[in-house]
Parts: C-alpha cells; structure tokens; sequence
C-alpha cells in the first residue's frame, strides 16, 4: 500500500507542478527520447505550457494527421485530454486548423475567382456572396445544394460554384465544364455528357490543387465569405445562420 501511494505521489508530482516550473516546462523535451518510437519525419507545430500542470502542451504532424502530445522532459502522453467535461484536445487541434486556415486563405484567396464554375445571384443587385466548395460526387453535397440555394434566395446572397473531386469516381466536373453548363443546371445535377477538353482538366487541376492542397480543406460542402469566414457540413441551422451573417 505504502508502495502504491509513494508511486501515486511521484506521478502526481510530475503532472502537477508550481508556475514557475510550468513556464519553462516546454524548454529541452526530446520526443525522440521519451517515445523512441516516433518516426523520424514527424513535425512540431506549436507547443505551449498548459495551464496548472508540469505538462507542456504539443501538437506533432505525422503526414497529414494532428496529434496532441502533453509532456515534460519525464513523460509524454498521447491522446485526449479533458478538463471540467470539456476535451482541451479537440480545442487545441480546431484553434490550430483555424489559425492555419486563415493564413492560408489569405495567402490563396485571390486564386478562388479562377476556379469558379457557375454563379447564383438572387437579383440583379446582390452584392454579398460566398463561395460553394462542393463534391458532386459526394451524396451528401448533392442533397444540400438545393437547400443552400434556397437559404442564399432568402437572404439575397450569390453563389460562386467551386467544383473539387478529389477521387474522380465519376466524370461529372468535366462533363460540366467541357459543357459549359450553369448553375440552374448544377442544381438540377444536369452535368451534361461532353467530358473531354483541355479546359475541364486544366481546371480540376487548378481547384484540386488550390482547395484540396493549399487551403488544405477536406470536408465539403464547404462555404466560405471573401474573408475566410467558413461553414462547412449540411445542418440548415448552421448555413443559415452563417448565410444570414455575411457581409457585403
């Protein structure tokens, strides 16, 4: 029994530790070193002390996944951690992705107006709009469209058609695009049945290397303002509350 609290208190002792110790806990930890196990090409993205623990809060890339790391120059733990109910992994990881999509959008936003494929304006005079990233051959991107073009009428807001199709199981983008069909068409899934040209690859392409590669976006549909405001999913209540909030 003695064992067993002498062993508790010195696990204790390593997580929990006083501030001052805590504000240079991410100073000198070798992963490698604690986890020999890492592969040699991963990569740290952002680490910082976290809060009312010896711990310093890690998030390591391995090809494209995000991993949550809390360590000290003893230990390391992987996986989620939760604090009063609420998952400070999940947080950490959707702050992080946010922060990199906002640089990234800044940096790529010009390069959008080239991968539009089809325009919705309610009336002549709307002037607020965002973009529709969108997979037709994803299920579920082709059961919302029509109620996100319903959503964008009633707030008199524009669409700009951005097609992605990341595996191309079918030949819908380019059946579109070579002809040179519109977004009545698109929403009527009217593709067309042209699918070889020059123009329809040269624009898969372009968007799958702009969306999929740069913005680094891989759910859809996706909807995103010209200031990286962004909803993605097809919950009605979200799209409409993001819809009704754009500005011009």
């Amino acid at each position: 029994m003695k064992l067993l609290l002498a062993t508790f208190v010195f696990v204790f002792s390593l997580l929990i530790g006083n501030s001052a110790k805590a504000k240079n806990i991410c100073d000198n930890i070798s992963l490698m070193k604690i986890m020999p196990y890492m592969p040699a090409d991963y990569r740290i993205i952002s680490k910082k002390p976290l809060k009312d623990t010896n711990l310093c809060d890690i998030l390591v890339q391995i090809n494209s996944q995000i991993i949550p790391i809390y360590a000290n120059s003893h230990i390391a733990i992987v996986g989620t951690a939760y604090k009063n109910g609420i998952s400070l992994t999940k947080k950490e990881i959707s702050s992080y992705l946010k922060a990199q999509f906002k640089k990234n959008f800044e940096k790529y936003k010009n390069d959008l107006k080239q991968c539009v494929a089809a325009t919705y304006k309610p009336k002549p005079s709307t002037k607020r709009f965002f973009y529709l990233i969108t997979n037709p051959d994803d299920p579920l991107c082709e059961n919302a469209k029509q109620d996100i073009k319903n959503i964008a009428k009633k707030f008199n807001v524009g669409i700009k058609v951005i097609f992605v199709q990341p595996e191309g199981k079918s030949k819908r983008v380019e059946d579109f695009i070579c002809s040179k069909k519109t977004f009545k068409d698109y929403i009527n899934s009217n593709y067309g049945d042209k699918s070889s040209c020059k123009s329809a690859k040269k624009y898969l392409n372009k968007t799958n290397n702009i969306i999929l590669n740069k913005l680094k976006i891989t759910s859809f549909p996706f909807l995103v303002d010209k200031k990286g405001k962004n909803q993605y999913g097809i919950n009605p209540v979200l799209i409409e509350k993001f819809i009704k909030n754009i500005e011009k």
